[in-house]
């Protein structure tokens, strides 16, 4: 053999094992992420089957659930009113300038606004305000519990800590997404309007300002609105309590859990509202079963 042939052989096996490589490593991380995605599609399931069975709604459950549920959700109404007043001023004045800048009616933009609002920033802000406050919480929580050995008390008590723990904070991130998400709406209409009339941007009255929003309410926008907040509510409430629960280590690992977990959550929230918009804009679901 040639030294020239020796050295074309010895590249050519360089970039097959580069390849080679590559290849595994794309394998890995694809296969890493279908193994976190049934993680959490297995424990959805299982929440879904535990909160439909009468059994599972024992006192202490029921008292885990109502407190998680009135600080995720109740405490975080003036949050949400908050954040609702803030966006809304900066969406509605900045569409009602755009209004005479390109020559078009309010009865063209109201549309347009309602439509954004309900269908993508209110279930959006809602997931933001919920993970921020509530969702980094839990897992701090969980982790906390795991590595004290509280987990494992009440595993030999007897008490299921999927039951106890799991199951009453993913509802309650579920409901907390969608009731502030309604929050979140209502404010960012009232508010844009009053700060816009104010200004002198919107220059209708609220009864007229609101007809044309009311008026362009339909159905469809249901179908838009519940699957934005409920799966993605859902998916980041099981993220965190999966990471929360998956914690190894000592009671300093538990911050680095936490932070790391309200990043897999905002990474799946963005996911799944960009997946829905696709299926649903894109005429893959609704519009074919309609």
């Amino acid at each position: 053999m040639s030294t020239s042939d020796a050295s074309s052989t010895a590249a050519s096996w360089l970039i097959f094992r580069s390849l080679t490589r590559a290849a595994g490593f794309v394998g890995d991380q694809f296969i890493g992420r279908v193994a976190t995605i049934a993680s959490i599609l297995a424990i959805l399931w299982a929440t879904g089957k535990l909160a439909l069975r009468p059994a599972s709604w024992t006192r202490p459950v029921r008292s885990v659930f109502g407190r998680q549920l009135l600080f995720t959700c109740v405490d975080a109404s003036s949050v949400g009113v908050r954040f609702g007043a803030a966006v809304g001023v900066l969406v509605i004045v900045q569409a009602a300038m755009w209004i005479d800048a390109l020559g078009v009616t309010t009865e063209i933009i109201a549309p347009i606004l309602w439509k954004a609002i309900v269908r993508e920033i209110a279930p959006l802000l809602a997931c933001l305000v919920v993970i921020g406050r509530s969702c980094i919480a839990i897992s701090t929580e969980l982790a906390t519990m795991v590595v004290g050995g509280e987990v494992e008390v009440m595993d030999a008590q007897g008490l299921d800590p999927m039951t106890c723990l799991v199951m009453p904070r993913i509802l309650s991130v579920v409901i907390s997404v969608f009731c502030l998400a309604i929050i979140i709406a209502t404010s960012m209409v009232v508010t844009g309007y009053v700060i816009g009339w104010v200004m002198g941007a919107i220059r209708v009255s609220w009864t007229t300002f609101l007809d044309l929003i009311v008026s362009q309410f339909h159905s469809l926008d249901l179908l838009f609105f519940v699957p934005k907040t409920i799966i993605a509510g859902a998916f980041a409430g099981a993220i965190c309590c999966i990471d929360g629960l998956n914690v190894r280590g000592t009671m300093t690992d538990v911050p680095r859990v936490s932070s790391r977990s309200g990043i897999r959550a905002l990474t799946a929230v963005f996911a799944v509202s960009a997946v829905l918009s696709v299926l649903i804009y894109g005429r893959l679901l609704v519009f074919k079963i309609l």
